[in-house]
């Protein structure tokens, strides 16, 4: 019997090797891109998840008056709201809209990390400001990035640059 050699030489394999290498090098910015702009998105989409808990959470006179309580400074939504007491209705009612089980953390990297105001797990948690008698609500993400009700330039802008606060 006549044996024949099947299957790829060595030098076949190190040019397939080196031409994937080649690909992945190339395409690699353009993919990190498109991750960054998803992962902005679904803070934006977090952020209006976010606010519409708020808002729900407002339309109960007692989640109103636990609101006042709360002022119109900047508060991180952190893990707490889901252990929150009986008596905090508008603790409860924001994570129960908002769902899960702990608090949403923030999937982008753009600009967060420079300016974070969070002292519990930086650069992790969405800040919110709300202003009961003018029933306004506004979404943070890293306590200086707003994602709601519109966008930071910071976030949507392809540039670094405008990041600094």
């Amino acid at each position: 019997m006549k044996k024949t050699n099947k299957g790829f030489s060595m030098v076949e394999l190190i040019i397939v090797i080196a031409i994937m290498a080649i690909l992945a090098g190339a395409l690699a910015p353009a993919l990190i891109k498109y991750i960054n702009k998803s992962r902005i998105s679904t803070d934006i989409q977090t952020g209006q998840t976010i606010a519409t808990a708020i808002q729900t959470a407002l339309s109960n006179e007692t989640g109103y008056d636990c609101a006042v309580a709360l002022g119109t400074g900047s508060i991180e939504f952190t893990d707490d709201y889901y252990g929150s007491s009986q008596n905090d209705v508008f603790k409860k009612s924001v994570a129960s809209t908002v769902g899960g089980t702990k608090a949403p953390t923030i999937k982008s990297k753009k600009c967060v990390a420079k300016t974070s105001k969070s002292t519990t797990n930086t650069n992790k948690h969405f800040f919110f400001k709300v202003d009961p008698a003018k029933n306004e609500v506004f979404v943070y993400i890293g306590g200086d990035h707003q994602v709601y009700p519109t966008a930071d330039k910071c976030l949507t802008d392809d540039e670094e640059t405008n990041c600094a606060h």
